[in-house]
Parts: structure tokens; C-alpha cells; sequence
């Protein structure tokens, strides 16, 4: 069930998710999402009045995501909780007991299909990896031809794979990015393009390097920073 709540010229959408299970109701809160679980006994009208009580904490609690270096959440792959994409955290609602195994993404939610009657945290991991990898391949290569082009640097090969503790590399010609950049936001993705492109032509980290790096990325020291946070979440 969706409730929506709006603030000036903001609008909060709310996820309600109703529980047998449930003795109390809780509220999880994320830049993007707003996930209420109640009790099943909960009536429209004890619902609406929790939001309402609620509504100026859940506002001021968005607020401040926002403000932080990166409000990615680490995904546990459980149902109804999120997992990243293009630096937004997506509702991930989970179906068992399907033909086959599936994800789909739509309106900034996933939803995975499995054969299965339970929900395995490691089967739902691999299924939205293995889509992301086919995403992050296409966009990747793509956006890194655009960069390329624009400030003079063409790597002869570009590639994607999955990356363990690092988000890319430039080497004799060939630039590889890590499929995990798909989590991280659209200006993320381009710095560290940016990143790699300029190592084709200095490969070290000196004064000259990072120069080269300021001159297409201005900004480049407030990325650095947010991606120290980031690295522990995505990689």
C-alpha cells in the first residue's frame, strides 16, 4: 500500500507493509524511500495517523541524507529493503515461487523472481549483480568513449568486470571499470572516468597528474572524499 505526503513542493512517498509477524509498527527511512511495517490489525485511519505523527521526523531525516558524502545504503538483499543504482537507493520487493528466475526494473524498484519458496539473500545477490554487470557494460563503455572524446583522451580498449577494492584502472591503452560504479551517481561515474582517462597519460599520482585530473574535473577533491565513504559500501 503507498501513501503519499507532501511538503511545499516535495512529495514523500511511504512503502506500507503489513506483518502478522509484527507486534509494533517501525518506520525505516532513506534518502529516496520511506518503509513502514505495521501490525496486519492496523486500520487506514491508525496508519494515516502514525504518518502524520511521524511525518516532520521522516522530512527532517531525508533532509539529512542528503547532506551527507553519500547516502548509498549497503544492501542485505532482503525483501522490501533496497539496494543502490545510479546513486539511488531502489526498493528490492522479492517474488517466490515463479517459472523462472528474473529481475526487473522499473520506477526505481527491482523486482527479483525465483523459483524457489524461499528467498536466498546469496541468489538474489547474484541475480542483481549479473544484471548490473550487463547495465554497467553498455553504460560504461559508452559514457567513457563520450568523456574520451570531449577532453581529448581515447583509451584503444575499454572493459567492465567486477572489481574487488578498487573502481578502475588505465593501462597500456586500456581503461577497466568496475560493474559497481552502476551503484554510485551519474557525476561518481564520470569522475572516476575522468580518473582513468587522464591516467593514459601520466600514470602516476604527482602534482602534474592531478592537475590534468582539476582541469576536466574541478571538483575532483569533493569526489575523493565521497568516494573514502562510498569504497566501503559498494566495493
Amino acid at each position: 500500500m503507498i501513501h503519499k505526503i507532501k511538503f511545499g513542493k516535495q512529495t514523500i512517498q511511504f512503502l506500507i507493509i503489513k506483518s502478522d509477524r509484527k507486534k509494533t509498527s517501525e518506520i525505516s527511512v532513506d534518502k529516496d524511500n520511506v518503509i513502514v511495517r505495521i501490525p496486519t490489525l492496523k486500520t487506514n485511519l491508525e496508519i494515516k495517523n502514525i504518518l502524520k505523527e511521524k511525518s516532520k521526523w521522516i522530512y527532517k531525516k531525508q533532509l539529512e541524507f542528503k547532506k551527507q558524502k553519500s547516502s548509498i545504503v549497503k544492501p542485505t538483499f532482503s525483501k522490501d529493503t533496497t539496494v543502490p543504482y545510479i546513486g539511488n537507493n531502489c526498493i528490492l520487493k522479492i517474488k517466490i515461487n515463479q517459472k523462472k528466475n528474473s529481475i526487473k526494473f522499473s520506477n526505481s524498484k527491482f523486482i527479483i523472481s525465483l523459483i524457489g519458496k524461499r528467498s536466498l539473500k546469496k541468489e538474489i545477490q547474484k541475480i542483481y549483480d549479473e544484471w548490473l554487470t550487463i547495465k554497467a557494460t553498455k553504460y560504461l563503455e559508452a559514457r567513457t568513449i563520450k568523456l574520451g572524446t570531449k577532453i581529448g583522451l581515447k583509451p584503444s580498449k575499454i572493459q567492465t568486470k567486477n572489481l574487488k577494492g578498487r573502481w578502475g584502472s588505465a593501462s597500456k591503452g586500456t581503461i577497466t571499470l568496475n560493474s559497481n560504479l552502476m551503484k554510485c551517481s551519474k557525476d561518481t561515474i564520470d569522475y572516476i572516468i575522468i580518473h582513468e582517462l587522464c591516467h593514459l597519460k601520466i600514470q602516476d599520482h604527482s602534482h602534474r597528474y592531478w592537475n590534468l585530473v582539476r582541469k576536466h574535473y574541478p571538483k575532483y577533491e569533493e569526489k575523493v572524499k565521497e568516494l573514502e565513504v562510498l569504497s566501503r559500501i559498494v566495493l
